[in-house]
Protein backbone atom coordinates (compact mmCIF):
# COMPACT_ATOMS: atom_id res chain seq x y z
CA UNK A 1 0.00 0.00 0.00
CA UNK A 2 1.31 3.44 -0.91
CA UNK A 3 1.89 6.13 1.70
CA UNK A 4 -0.76 8.36 0.11
CA UNK A 5 -3.41 5.63 0.35
CA UNK A 6 -2.39 4.86 3.94
CA UNK A 7 -2.69 8.53 4.94
CA UNK A 8 -6.05 8.79 3.19
CA UNK A 9 -7.29 5.69 5.00
CA UNK A 10 -6.07 6.88 8.41
CA UNK A 11 -7.60 10.33 8.01
CA UNK A 12 -10.86 8.84 6.72
CA UNK A 13 -11.10 6.43 9.66
CA UNK A 14 -10.38 9.24 12.13
CA UNK A 15 -13.00 11.41 10.46
CA UNK A 16 -15.61 8.64 10.62
CA UNK A 17 -14.84 7.98 14.29
CA UNK A 18 -15.16 11.69 15.03
CA UNK A 19 -18.38 11.89 13.02
CA UNK A 20 -19.87 8.92 14.90
CA UNK A 21 -18.95 10.45 18.24
CA UNK A 22 -20.41 13.78 17.17
CA UNK A 23 -23.65 12.18 15.98
CA UNK A 24 -23.88 10.17 19.20
CA UNK A 25 -23.33 13.28 21.31
CA UNK A 26 -25.79 15.29 19.23
CA UNK A 27 -28.38 12.48 19.48
CA UNK A 28 -28.10 12.42 23.26
CA UNK A 29 -28.27 16.22 23.52
CA UNK A 30 -31.23 16.64 21.17
CA UNK A 31 -33.12 13.73 22.75
CA UNK A 32 -32.66 15.22 26.22
CA UNK A 33 -33.78 18.61 24.93
CA UNK A 34 -36.87 17.16 23.24
CA UNK A 35 -37.82 15.18 26.35
CA UNK A 36 -37.38 18.24 28.58
CA UNK A 37 -39.52 20.29 26.22
CA UNK A 38 -42.26 17.64 26.21
CA UNK A 39 -42.09 17.46 30.00
CA UNK A 40 -42.54 21.24 30.26
CA UNK A 41 -45.44 21.16 27.79
CA UNK A 42 -47.13 18.41 29.74
CA UNK A 43 -46.72 20.36 33.00
CA UNK A 44 -48.29 23.41 31.42
CA UNK A 45 -51.11 21.30 29.96
CA UNK A 46 -51.91 19.56 33.23
CA UNK A 47 -52.03 22.89 35.06
CA UNK A 48 -54.32 24.40 32.45
CA UNK A 49 -56.50 21.29 32.36
CA UNK A 50 -56.81 21.29 36.14
CA UNK A 51 -58.15 24.82 36.10
CA UNK A 52 -60.58 24.06 33.26
CA UNK A 53 -61.86 20.78 34.71
CA UNK A 54 -62.26 22.11 38.22
CA UNK A 55 -65.72 23.53 37.57
CA UNK A 56 -67.05 20.48 35.74
CA UNK A 57 -65.79 18.11 38.42
CA UNK A 58 -67.40 20.17 41.20
CA UNK A 59 -70.67 19.95 39.32
CA UNK A 60 -70.22 16.21 38.76
CA UNK A 61 -70.48 16.58 34.99
CA UNK A 62 -68.09 13.84 33.72
CA UNK A 63 -69.33 14.14 30.14
CA UNK A 64 -68.35 17.79 30.01
CA UNK A 65 -64.95 16.98 31.50
CA UNK A 66 -64.31 14.32 28.84
CA UNK A 67 -65.42 16.69 26.10
CA UNK A 68 -62.96 19.31 27.32
CA UNK A 69 -60.11 16.78 27.36
CA UNK A 70 -60.95 15.63 23.81
CA UNK A 71 -61.03 19.20 22.56
CA UNK A 72 -57.68 20.07 24.15
CA UNK A 73 -55.55 17.08 23.10
CA UNK A 74 -57.12 15.38 20.09
CA UNK A 75 -54.40 15.17 17.41
CA UNK A 76 -51.81 16.85 19.63
CA UNK A 77 -48.61 15.67 21.24
CA UNK A 78 -50.42 13.84 24.07
CA UNK A 79 -50.73 10.10 23.64
CA UNK A 80 -53.21 9.45 26.47
CA UNK A 81 -55.11 11.35 29.16
CA UNK A 82 -56.48 9.67 32.30
CA UNK A 83 -58.71 11.24 34.97
CA UNK A 84 -59.14 9.47 38.31
CA UNK A 85 -61.16 10.39 41.41
CA UNK A 86 -59.66 10.70 44.89
CA UNK A 87 -60.30 7.00 45.50
CA UNK A 88 -58.23 5.99 42.45
CA UNK A 89 -61.18 5.07 40.30
CA UNK A 90 -60.70 5.91 36.65
CA UNK A 91 -63.37 8.40 35.63
CA UNK A 92 -62.32 8.24 32.00
CA UNK A 93 -59.27 7.39 29.87
CA UNK A 94 -58.70 8.60 26.35
CA UNK A 95 -56.10 7.38 23.82
CA UNK A 96 -55.33 9.90 21.08
CA UNK A 97 -54.32 8.97 17.58
CA UNK A 98 -51.25 10.52 15.96
CA UNK A 99 -50.53 11.23 12.32
CA UNK A 100 -47.75 9.71 10.22
CA UNK A 101 -44.41 10.90 11.54
CA UNK A 102 -42.19 9.81 8.57
CA UNK A 103 -39.54 8.36 10.82
CA UNK A 104 -37.75 5.15 9.69
CA UNK A 105 -38.47 2.09 11.80
CA UNK A 106 -34.74 1.29 12.13
CA UNK A 107 -34.19 4.70 13.67
CA UNK A 108 -36.87 4.09 16.31
CA UNK A 109 -35.28 0.71 17.09
CA UNK A 110 -31.79 2.22 17.25
CA UNK A 111 -32.64 5.19 19.48
CA UNK A 112 -34.65 4.58 22.66
CA UNK A 113 -37.14 7.23 23.70
CA UNK A 114 -38.46 6.85 27.29
CA UNK A 115 -42.12 7.80 27.90
CA UNK A 116 -42.86 11.27 29.27
CA UNK A 117 -45.57 11.23 31.96
CA UNK A 118 -46.95 14.09 34.03
CA UNK A 119 -49.47 13.74 36.90
CA UNK A 120 -51.17 16.54 38.87
CA UNK A 121 -53.89 16.62 41.51
CA UNK A 122 -56.85 18.95 41.08
CA UNK A 123 -58.08 20.52 44.32
CA UNK A 124 -60.76 22.86 45.54
CA UNK A 125 -59.10 24.46 48.49
CA UNK A 126 -58.32 21.56 50.83
CA UNK A 127 -60.50 19.09 48.94
CA UNK A 128 -58.92 16.79 46.31
CA UNK A 129 -61.19 16.58 43.25
CA UNK A 130 -59.11 14.06 41.25
CA UNK A 131 -55.87 13.39 39.47
CA UNK A 132 -55.07 14.09 35.83
CA UNK A 133 -52.38 11.96 34.18
CA UNK A 134 -50.95 12.88 30.74
CA UNK A 135 -48.52 10.76 28.72
CA UNK A 136 -46.61 12.35 25.84
CA UNK A 137 -46.46 10.72 22.40
CA UNK A 138 -42.97 9.42 21.60
CA UNK A 139 -43.66 9.76 17.86
CA UNK A 140 -43.31 13.54 18.09
CA UNK A 141 -40.04 13.18 19.96
CA UNK A 142 -38.73 10.82 17.28
CA UNK A 143 -39.86 13.22 14.56
CA UNK A 144 -38.02 16.22 16.05
CA UNK A 145 -34.93 14.11 16.73
CA UNK A 146 -34.93 12.63 13.20
CA UNK A 147 -35.28 16.03 11.56
CA UNK A 148 -32.42 17.48 13.59
CA UNK A 149 -30.08 14.54 12.97
CA UNK A 150 -30.95 14.28 9.27
CA UNK A 151 -29.81 17.85 8.71
CA UNK A 152 -26.62 17.24 10.67
CA UNK A 153 -25.83 13.97 8.91
CA UNK A 154 -26.37 15.69 5.56
CA UNK A 155 -23.87 18.37 6.52
CA UNK A 156 -21.43 15.70 7.68
CA UNK A 157 -21.70 13.86 4.36
CA UNK A 158 -21.04 17.08 2.47
CA UNK A 159 -18.11 17.75 4.79
CA UNK A 160 -16.83 14.20 4.20
CA UNK A 161 -16.88 14.70 0.43
CA UNK A 162 -15.08 18.04 0.72
CA UNK A 163 -12.57 16.58 3.18
CA UNK A 164 -11.81 13.64 0.88
CA UNK A 165 -11.03 16.05 -1.95
CA UNK A 166 -8.87 18.16 0.36
CA UNK A 167 -7.11 15.05 1.66
CA UNK A 168 -6.35 13.89 -1.89
CA UNK A 169 -5.02 17.31 -2.85
CA UNK A 170 -3.02 17.72 0.36
CA UNK A 171 -1.47 14.24 0.13
CA UNK A 172 -0.59 14.87 -3.50
CA UNK A 173 1.16 18.13 -2.58
CA UNK A 174 2.83 16.79 0.56
CA UNK A 175 4.08 13.59 -1.05
CA UNK A 176 5.23 15.20 -4.31
CA UNK A 177 8.85 15.55 -3.05
CA UNK A 178 8.90 11.90 -2.00
CA UNK A 179 7.61 10.83 -5.42
CA UNK A 180 10.32 12.92 -7.08
CA UNK A 181 12.95 11.34 -4.85
CA UNK A 182 11.70 7.83 -5.63
CA UNK A 183 11.58 8.50 -9.37
CA UNK A 184 15.01 10.12 -9.43
CA UNK A 185 16.62 7.35 -7.37
CA UNK A 186 15.09 4.81 -9.73
CA UNK A 187 16.66 6.61 -12.70
CA UNK A 188 19.97 6.91 -10.85
CA UNK A 189 19.92 3.18 -10.14
CA UNK A 190 19.55 2.70 -13.90
CA UNK A 191 22.32 5.30 -14.43
CA UNK A 192 20.06 7.30 -16.68
CA UNK A 193 19.70 10.63 -14.87
CA UNK A 194 21.82 13.31 -13.23
CA UNK A 195 19.49 16.26 -12.62
CA UNK A 196 19.09 17.73 -9.15
CA UNK A 197 15.79 17.90 -7.29
CA UNK A 198 14.11 21.16 -6.29
CA UNK A 199 14.28 21.94 -2.57
CA UNK A 200 10.85 21.28 -0.96
CA UNK A 201 9.25 23.51 1.64
CA UNK A 202 8.75 20.67 4.12
CA UNK A 203 11.54 20.77 6.68
CA UNK A 204 11.48 16.99 7.22
CA UNK A 205 11.86 16.23 3.51
CA UNK A 206 14.38 18.98 2.83
CA UNK A 207 17.20 17.02 4.48
CA UNK A 208 16.45 13.94 2.37
CA UNK A 209 16.35 15.99 -0.85
CA UNK A 210 19.62 17.72 0.02
CA UNK A 211 21.27 14.34 0.61
CA UNK A 212 19.98 13.03 -2.73
CA UNK A 213 21.20 16.18 -4.50
CA UNK A 214 24.65 15.72 -2.98
CA UNK A 215 24.65 12.14 -4.22
CA UNK A 216 23.65 13.31 -7.70
CA UNK A 217 26.31 16.04 -7.70
CA UNK A 218 29.02 13.59 -6.67
CA UNK A 219 27.90 11.16 -9.35
CA UNK A 220 27.89 13.90 -11.97
CA UNK A 221 31.38 14.94 -10.92
CA UNK A 222 32.58 11.34 -11.21
CA UNK A 223 31.07 11.03 -14.70
CA UNK A 224 32.72 14.27 -15.79
CA UNK A 225 36.09 13.09 -14.50
CA UNK A 226 35.65 9.76 -16.31
CA UNK A 227 34.90 11.54 -19.59
CA UNK A 228 37.92 13.83 -19.17
CA UNK A 229 40.24 10.89 -18.51
CA UNK A 230 38.78 9.04 -21.48
CA UNK A 231 39.28 12.10 -23.71
CA UNK A 232 42.93 12.34 -22.66
CA UNK A 233 43.50 8.66 -23.29
CA UNK A 234 41.67 8.74 -26.64
CA UNK A 235 44.10 11.42 -27.87
CA UNK A 236 46.85 8.83 -27.67
CA UNK A 237 44.88 6.52 -29.98
CA UNK A 238 43.65 8.51 -32.98
CA UNK A 239 40.49 6.83 -34.38
CA UNK A 240 40.62 5.23 -37.80
CA UNK A 241 38.07 6.35 -40.40
CA UNK A 242 34.89 4.30 -40.15
CA UNK A 243 34.02 2.33 -43.27
CA UNK A 244 30.75 3.22 -44.99
CA UNK A 245 29.23 0.46 -47.09
CA UNK A 246 26.58 1.13 -49.69
CA UNK A 247 23.92 -1.53 -50.09
CA UNK A 248 21.01 -1.79 -52.47
CA UNK A 249 18.92 -4.07 -50.26
CA UNK A 250 17.37 -3.51 -46.85
CA UNK A 251 19.37 -4.95 -44.00
CA UNK A 252 18.62 -6.15 -40.50
CA UNK A 253 21.60 -5.96 -38.17
CA UNK A 254 21.66 -8.16 -35.08
CA UNK A 255 23.88 -7.52 -32.09
CA UNK A 256 24.70 -10.64 -30.07
CA UNK A 257 25.62 -10.53 -26.38
CA UNK A 258 29.22 -11.36 -25.44
CA UNK A 259 27.79 -13.21 -22.42
CA UNK A 260 26.02 -15.80 -24.58
CA UNK A 261 24.13 -16.37 -27.80
CA UNK A 262 21.45 -13.81 -26.97
CA UNK A 263 20.23 -11.05 -29.29
CA UNK A 264 20.65 -7.70 -27.55
CA UNK A 265 19.44 -5.43 -30.31
CA UNK A 266 18.07 -5.45 -33.87
CA UNK A 267 18.56 -2.46 -36.15
CA UNK A 268 17.03 -1.89 -39.58
CA UNK A 269 18.77 -0.08 -42.43
CA UNK A 270 16.56 0.86 -45.40
CA UNK A 271 17.58 -0.17 -48.88
CA UNK A 272 17.72 3.46 -49.93
CA UNK A 273 19.85 5.72 -47.74
CA UNK A 274 17.81 8.30 -45.87
CA UNK A 275 18.65 11.71 -47.24
CA UNK A 276 17.69 15.24 -46.27
CA UNK A 277 16.00 15.72 -49.66
CA UNK A 278 13.45 12.98 -49.06
CA UNK A 279 9.80 13.84 -49.57
CA UNK A 280 7.19 13.58 -46.82
CA UNK A 281 5.68 10.51 -48.43
CA UNK A 282 9.02 8.68 -48.27
CA UNK A 283 9.38 9.46 -44.58
CA UNK A 284 5.82 8.31 -43.86
CA UNK A 285 6.42 5.00 -45.65
CA UNK A 286 9.64 4.42 -43.71
CA UNK A 287 8.04 5.22 -40.35
CA UNK A 288 5.05 2.99 -41.14
CA UNK A 289 7.44 0.13 -41.93
CA UNK A 290 9.23 0.79 -38.63
CA UNK A 291 6.04 0.83 -36.55
CA UNK A 292 4.33 -2.16 -38.15
CA UNK A 293 7.31 -4.42 -38.76
CA UNK A 294 9.35 -6.53 -36.33
CA UNK A 295 11.96 -3.78 -36.18
CA UNK A 296 13.51 -2.53 -32.97
CA UNK A 297 15.91 0.17 -34.09
CA UNK A 298 15.66 2.42 -37.14
CA UNK A 299 19.00 3.79 -38.34
CA UNK A 300 18.98 7.41 -39.49
CA UNK A 301 21.67 10.01 -40.19
CA UNK A 302 22.10 12.79 -37.62
CA UNK A 303 21.98 15.30 -40.47
CA UNK A 304 18.25 14.58 -40.58
CA UNK A 305 17.94 16.60 -37.36
CA UNK A 306 18.61 19.71 -39.47
CA UNK A 307 15.99 18.85 -42.08
CA UNK A 308 13.94 21.92 -43.16
CA UNK A 309 10.73 20.05 -42.32
CA UNK A 310 11.99 18.63 -39.03
CA UNK A 311 9.03 19.85 -36.96
CA UNK A 312 6.63 18.04 -39.30
CA UNK A 313 8.77 14.91 -39.07
CA UNK A 314 8.95 15.15 -35.27
CA UNK A 315 5.15 15.16 -35.13
CA UNK A 316 5.09 11.93 -37.16
CA UNK A 317 7.51 10.16 -34.80
CA UNK A 318 5.51 8.78 -31.92
CA UNK A 319 6.86 6.83 -28.93
CA UNK A 320 6.25 3.11 -28.97
CA UNK A 321 7.49 0.43 -26.61
CA UNK A 322 10.58 -1.35 -27.88
CA UNK A 323 11.27 1.15 -30.69
CA UNK A 324 14.60 3.02 -30.85
CA UNK A 325 15.86 5.76 -33.16
CA UNK A 326 19.46 4.87 -33.96
CA UNK A 327 21.40 7.92 -35.20
CA UNK A 328 24.58 7.73 -37.26
CA UNK A 329 27.28 9.99 -35.91
CA UNK A 330 28.38 12.37 -38.67
CA UNK A 331 30.35 14.97 -36.76
CA UNK A 332 30.12 17.21 -33.69
CA UNK A 333 26.44 17.82 -32.89
CA UNK A 334 25.25 21.41 -32.84
CA UNK A 335 23.24 22.90 -29.99
CA UNK A 336 20.06 22.74 -32.09
CA UNK A 337 20.65 19.06 -32.83
CA UNK A 338 21.13 18.31 -29.12
CA UNK A 339 17.98 20.27 -28.29
CA UNK A 340 15.98 18.22 -30.83
CA UNK A 341 17.37 14.97 -29.49
CA UNK A 342 16.35 16.01 -25.96
CA UNK A 343 12.89 16.91 -27.28
CA UNK A 344 12.56 13.40 -28.72
CA UNK A 345 13.60 11.92 -25.39
CA UNK A 346 11.09 14.08 -23.54
CA UNK A 347 8.31 12.74 -25.76
CA UNK A 348 9.32 9.16 -24.86
CA UNK A 349 11.54 8.20 -27.82
CA UNK A 350 14.57 6.07 -26.92
CA UNK A 351 17.86 7.02 -28.59
CA UNK A 352 20.92 5.13 -29.78
CA UNK A 353 24.03 6.11 -31.76
CA UNK A 354 26.17 4.13 -34.18
CA UNK A 355 29.49 4.81 -35.91
CA UNK A 356 30.27 6.49 -32.59
CA UNK A 357 33.93 7.52 -32.22
CA UNK A 358 35.81 8.26 -29.01
CA UNK A 359 36.26 12.02 -29.11
CA UNK A 360 35.49 15.05 -26.98
CA UNK A 361 32.52 15.97 -29.18
CA UNK A 362 31.01 12.48 -29.32
CA UNK A 363 31.25 11.95 -25.56
CA UNK A 364 28.79 14.82 -25.12
CA UNK A 365 26.09 12.50 -26.45
CA UNK A 366 26.49 10.31 -23.35
CA UNK A 367 24.85 13.09 -21.32
CA UNK A 368 21.62 12.15 -23.13
CA UNK A 369 21.90 8.66 -21.56
CA UNK A 370 21.17 6.82 -24.82
CA UNK A 371 19.98 3.23 -24.75
CA UNK A 372 23.12 2.06 -26.55
CA UNK A 373 26.07 3.17 -28.65
CA UNK A 374 27.82 1.13 -31.38
CA UNK A 375 31.42 1.84 -32.30
CA UNK A 376 34.39 0.43 -34.20
CA UNK A 377 37.09 -1.01 -31.97
CA UNK A 378 40.81 -0.53 -32.27
CA UNK A 379 43.57 -2.64 -30.78
CA UNK A 380 43.77 -0.66 -27.53
CA UNK A 381 42.58 -2.72 -24.54
CA UNK A 382 43.23 0.01 -21.96
CA UNK A 383 41.27 2.55 -23.99
CA UNK A 384 38.24 0.35 -24.46
CA UNK A 385 38.25 -0.83 -20.87
CA UNK A 386 37.98 2.78 -19.75
CA UNK A 387 35.45 3.53 -22.50
CA UNK A 388 33.28 0.62 -21.35
CA UNK A 389 33.39 1.87 -17.75
CA UNK A 390 32.44 5.40 -18.81
CA UNK A 391 29.63 4.23 -21.10
CA UNK A 392 28.24 1.85 -18.50
CA UNK A 393 28.35 4.59 -15.85
CA UNK A 394 25.87 6.53 -18.01
CA UNK A 395 23.53 3.53 -18.14
CA UNK A 396 24.34 2.87 -21.80
CA UNK A 397 25.14 -0.42 -23.57
CA UNK A 398 28.37 -0.53 -25.61
CA UNK A 399 28.30 -2.54 -28.85
CA UNK A 400 31.02 -3.42 -31.34
CA UNK A 401 30.06 -2.15 -34.79
CA UNK A 402 32.91 -3.49 -36.94
CA UNK A 403 33.35 -6.74 -38.78
CA UNK A 404 34.15 -8.59 -35.56
CA UNK A 405 37.80 -9.47 -36.07
CA UNK A 406 38.28 -9.95 -32.33
CA UNK A 407 37.20 -13.00 -30.38
CA UNK A 408 34.17 -12.95 -28.15
CA UNK A 409 36.36 -13.58 -25.09
CA UNK A 410 38.46 -10.54 -25.96
CA UNK A 411 35.37 -8.36 -26.36
CA UNK A 412 34.01 -9.57 -23.05
CA UNK A 413 37.31 -8.91 -21.27
CA UNK A 414 37.37 -5.39 -22.68
CA UNK A 415 33.89 -4.73 -21.31
CA UNK A 416 32.06 -4.77 -24.68
CA UNK A 417 28.43 -5.87 -24.31
CA UNK A 418 27.69 -7.16 -27.84
CA UNK A 419 28.95 -7.63 -31.37
CA UNK A 420 27.35 -7.28 -34.79
CA UNK A 421 25.82 -9.82 -37.12
CA UNK A 422 24.17 -8.73 -40.33
CA UNK A 423 21.21 -10.25 -42.18
CA UNK A 424 19.52 -9.25 -45.41
CA UNK A 425 15.75 -8.72 -45.20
Amino acid sequence: MSLAKLLNLIILVLFLIGALLLVSLETSTVRRSVLDQMQANLETSTTAMGLVLQGSLLGGDKVLAETIVNAMFDGGFVRSATLTDPDGKVLFRREFSVGQQNVPAWFQQLVSMPPVIQEQEMTDGWNILGTIRLEGHSGYAYQHLWQALRSEIGLLLIGLAVMLLLIQWSCHRLLAPLRQISSELDLISQRRSSRTLPTPWLQEVKGVVNAVNRLISERQRDLTQQRLKLQQLAQQFPPSPFPHHHHTTARMIHFISTQGDITLYRAFIPAEAVEANWHQQQFEQLLTQWYQGDIQGLRLPMSLLQHPQWYWLEQKIRPQKGKILDWRYEGPPTSSMLARLKSLQTSGIELAFHDWPLSKESLVLLELHPRLVATHLSDAPLLWNMAAQCVHAHGTTLLEEGEHALSVDTLRNWGIDGYRKEQTS
